[in-house]
């Protein structure tokens, strides 16, 4: 059976204490090198918390009924009722490796370009889990319940393929359900269908969703609907850029990933990226397989998109040009 063991203490130290280094500039760019990510980041909705077997919240889904006009004699109601319950999401992780061969490190010998190559290997892993969690996140169903849950199971009317969003089953409790309609051509309904669904989650424009994603077709077919006077949203100067239009002045943009013909506004309100600290971008010791000529670390992190509030989200399906 192969083992495992150390490289070289005064080049694996050195390696190991570097990639300590990258963390918090590797968390950073994660964040603000994806779309779904950078705008949840925008919104003050990444959570970072210390761990737990699942990831718990507690769920408003009915007022408790005590509140009425009063005088100065009446009698107010003090009749406890249900109003929260709870929805249990469990962790999910993405992680990939820095290798480095020794051949590469003797062609890169020198302090400095050794972690040349080392910065390369890990922007390559940092981009390629960038991809990842974008894949995850909207794909058109959840692989599994170890997986990240998609934002397209979230925000259904029904329950997932692989069970129940939250622990909750939708087809009981109905309040649990995001708001989803069949949609057709943008040149016909598409933008109108669109401008309903914002407003019917938005509860009277107190609280819209955050921002819109969609194919790459029917983002060319809204665009090619706007007027000159709309206009391309800003970024904050120094972040990285990605385009995008706007619609209600939200941002709405375009994903490869993204089921044809789906479209889904997205409130960060409500919906957040739950991050474990204590495999955030974690690393592991560079060891090499006996008798291998490369030594690898891993990069791991510990996560799951959490919604309490499916309804305040919507989905469009069957969007055409």
């Amino acid at each position: 059976m192969s083992s495992f063991t150390r490289g070289p203490a005064n080049v694996d130290d050195l390696l190991a204490s570097t990639l300590d280094d990258y963390r918090k500039d590797l968390t950073e760019q994660f964040y603000k090198g994806n779309k779904i990510t950078k705008e949840l980041m925008k919104s003050g909705s990444i959570e970072e918390i210390d761990g737990g077997n699942d990831i718990v919240r507690n769920v408003a889904y009915q007022a408790g009924g005590t509140v009425a006009k009063i005088t100065s004699t009446s009698a107010v109601s003090i009749t406890q009722a249900q109003e929260f319950t709870q929805a249990r999401f469990p962790w999910a992780a993405i992680g990939g490796s820095v290798v480095l061969g020794d051949w590469e490190k003797a062609q890169n010998s020198g302090k400095g370009k050794l972690f040349d190559l080392l910065a390369e290997r890990v922007a390559n892993v940092r981009e390629e889990m960038n991809q990842s969690f974008e894949s995850f996140a909207l794909a058109s169903a959840t692989a599994d319940l170890t997986s990240i849950w998609s934002l397209v199971d979230i925000n259904d009317s029904a329950n997932p393929g692989v069970g129940n969003y939250g622990d909750i089953d939708r087809s009981a409790y109905t309040w649990w359900a995001a708001t989803e309609a069949a949609s057709g051509s943008m040149a016909t309904q598409g933008l109108e269908d669109i401008r309903t669904a914002y407003h019917t989650t938005s509860r009277a424009g107190m609280d819209p969703v955050s921002f819109l994603v969609t194919t790459q077709t029917v983002y060319e077919a809204y665009q090619a609907r706007l007027t000159n006077f709309e206009q391309l949203v800003p970024t904050d100067k120094g972040d990285l850029e990605f385009d995008s239009l706007a619609f209600m002045r939200k941002p709405l943009f375009f994903s490869e990933v993204m089921p044809t013909g789906v479209l889904l506004g997205i409130n960060a309100k409500h919906t957040k990226l739950v991050v474990n600290k204590n495999m955030m971008f974690s690393k592991t010791p560079f060891v090499r397989t006996q008798g291998g000529q490369s030594e690898a670390s891993l990069i791991r992190l510990m996560c799951q998109i959490v919604c309490v509030r499916p309804a305040s989200n919507f989905k469009l399906t069957g969007l055409t040009a």
